[in-house]
């Protein structure tokens, strides 16, 4: 009988170790799985916070860049302002070609006699009519008011003067009857003169192409006259 009762207290005490084994051994497991769906979750956090700050990133790169390149325009005509145009012309490996300046004109009496709502179409209309003329290399901008400013970098002189005249006439031949009914033309006066346009020279250039262009306008405008003849 001793016997027996010492078998049973060893078979009780084996059954409850072995049971309590097993419900270590699921608690750790279940702790384990809880671990690993923490973890997912954090790596899931932390991967969607990565791609927002990235496109986040990009987006603003974008928008900024944006914004950079529009403060280089002139917001009526979209062509260069003058910060713009100076700083293509900062950007040029060969600085010296040919400055062209071109002046509307008569333009206040336009605006004075048909109001500045006309003017501004007037200004659009010689800005896109100047850009259909010249090369993707060339530099256009507005210089400011009724004056635009050209600048053809190694260019041939021949060619500056057919293009500087064909300027001159593809202005006077517009049909700006939509712009008003009774505004019968338009037409500039334009100066050109050969030159570098490096920092230290390009005041000196743009007052003898700009000096050239009131000699066009007293001597009877809609016309080029040219330093370089």
């Amino acid at each position: 009988m001793y016997l027996i009762k010492i078998i049973i207290t060893l078979l009780i005490l084996f059954t409850e170790g072995a049971y309590s084994e097993e419900v270590d051994w699921q608690e750790k497991a279940a702790d384990h799985i809880r671990l690993n769906i923490i973890l997912f979750i954090n790596i899931g956090i932390f991967t969607l916070i990565l791609l927002f700050t990235f496109f986040r990133f990009n987006l603003l790169k974008k928008q900024n860049k944006h914004v950079y390149q529009e403060s280089f325009k002139d917001t009526l005509t979209s062509v260069l302002n003058r910060k713009g145009f100076h700083s293509h012309l900062d950007n040029l490996t060969n600085k010296s070609g040919f400055l062209l300046i071109a002046d509307i004109d008569n333009f206040k009496s336009i605006n004075d006699r048909f109001g500045h709502h006309t003017g501004d179409k007037v200004l659009k209309r010689v800005a896109n009519t100047l850009n259909l003329h010249i090369r993707n290399t060339d530099i256009l901008g507005r210089y400011g008011g009724e004056e635009f400013i050209i600048f053809f970098p190694e260019q041939e002189l021949q060619l500056v003067q057919a293009v500087s005249e064909r300027l001159v006439k593809s202005i006077a031949e517009l049909n700006v009857k939509d712009i008003a009914p009774e505004l019968e033309k338009i037409t500039i006066s334009i100066g050109v003169d050969r030159g570098s346009v490096e920092k230290e020279k390009f005041e000196l250039l743009f007052e003898s192409a700009d000096s050239l262009l009131y000699q066009a306008k007293n001597s009877g405008k809609n016309k080029v006259v040219l330093g370089f003849v």
